[in-house]
């Protein structure tokens, strides 16, 4: 009789195997996880939820006013996000961002709704686009990152790269551009919308009073304006925020290169405001916007945000004092990075 060999025993599963199925305390645990990107993250995707419950099942004027202040700061948030990601500007805080967005909120829309109003604004020609509307945004942009800029060099605090104050400036930009489509939205848009609905009833009635059905009748009747609806009001809270960001960085990278003592100020800073307000006025200007040059214009304002977001983080040197001129040039210092005044963490760690 041939002995039975007992079943060799199963050598225990090492613990990280078993963690691997549901690693809460990795995760817990994880800094990465816990960063603020990631609370970003997580709060975008649970924004949808959110308006659609404050909308509800019988939605007000004012809930209208709401939810479109939640769909502008998804979208600006989201692309926050994805600039962040791009440019990680490595000496903007959670406090800068605070600040910039607080002076946006309390002086953007203001200033610019006074300075297009005194201007005439118009989109006829160029001009008059470039002037009366780019140039007043693009100034109404500027402001919050010249505070911070000033602020910053008063007290010492920590320097900036152009990069950082690019950065700020895009970040300037995101506000106001979801400011102002909150406006287009609220004030122009659900009204408009609710004037061409009531003025096509009649035509409605009509159609399905010759024997169409009513699904067709309404098609019929309203694709243009729900096309028309979607296009230029709707499509706003994904387009304005970014638009708004790639011209206001520019500015405010200009104004960094000032700010940091790579140049004069008064020889550098209005470039920017300049180039901003020259592709603001090309892109709402009424021969461009909506046709094929407008994705030109778009284009090469992109291009020149990644461009400048590329070079503008290269060590700076020491920032002469904004008013008089120093008599000479300042003399240089290590990278910024290096210097005790960065201590501080960017926005983007935990």
């Amino acid at each position: 009789m041939i002995p039975t060999r007992a079943p060799a025993s199963v050598p225990p599963r090492p613990a990280g195997q078993v963690n691997d199925l549901l690693p809460l305390g990795d995760w817990v645990r994880h800094q990465s996880v816990r960063s603020w990107p990631v609370m970003l993250f997580l709060l975008l995707i649970c924004v949808p939820s959110i308006a659609l419950l404050v909308l509800g099942p019988s939605p007000s004027a004012s809930t209208f006013d709401h939810v479109a202040w939640i769909y502008a700061a998804y979208f600006a948030v989201a692309w926050l996000l994805l600039l962040g990601v791009i440019i990680r500007p490595d000496h903007v805080s959670r406090p800068m961002l605070l600040l910039v967005t607080a002076i946006a909120l309390a002086t953007q829309v203001p200033l610019a709704v006074t300075l297009e109003a005194d201007l005439h604004a118009n989109t006829a020609g160029l001009g008059p686009s470039i002037y009366s509307v780019g140039l007043p945004e693009e100034l109404a942009k500027a402001i919050p990152v010249l505070a911070v800029a000033l602020i910053y060099r008063f007290f010492r605090q920590r320097s900036l790269t152009p990069v950082d104050y690019l950065f700020l400036g895009a970040v300037s930009g995101l506000v106001f551009g979801a400011s102002e489509v909150v406006h287009y939205f609220t004030v122009n848009g659900v009204e408009q919308f609710y004037l061409t609905v009531k003025a096509a009833l009649p035509a409605i009635q009509q159609l399905i009073t010759a024997g169409h059905s009513a699904p067709d009748s309404l098609f019929a009747v309203l694709i243009e304006p729900v096309r028309y609806f979607i296009l230029e009001f709707v499509w706003r809270f994904v387009t304005d925020p970014i638009s708004h960001a790639c011209w206001s960085g520019l500015t405010g990278y200009f104004i960094g290169l000032a700010a940091s003592g790579r140049h004069r100020w008064y020889a550098v800073a209005w470039i920017g405001l300049v180039a901003a307000a020259i592709l603001h006025g090309l892109n709402d200007w009424s021969r461009v916007n909506g046709h094929w040059l407008w994705i030109v214009i778009t284009l090469v304002s992109g291009v020149l945000f990644l461009g400048y977001a590329k070079v503008g983080s290269r060590g700076d040197r020491a920032a002469p004092a904004l008013w008089p001129p120093a008599a000479h040039p300042p003399a240089a210092h290590p990278p910024a990075a290096h210097s005790p005044a960065h201590a501080g963490r960017p926005w983007w760690v935990h």
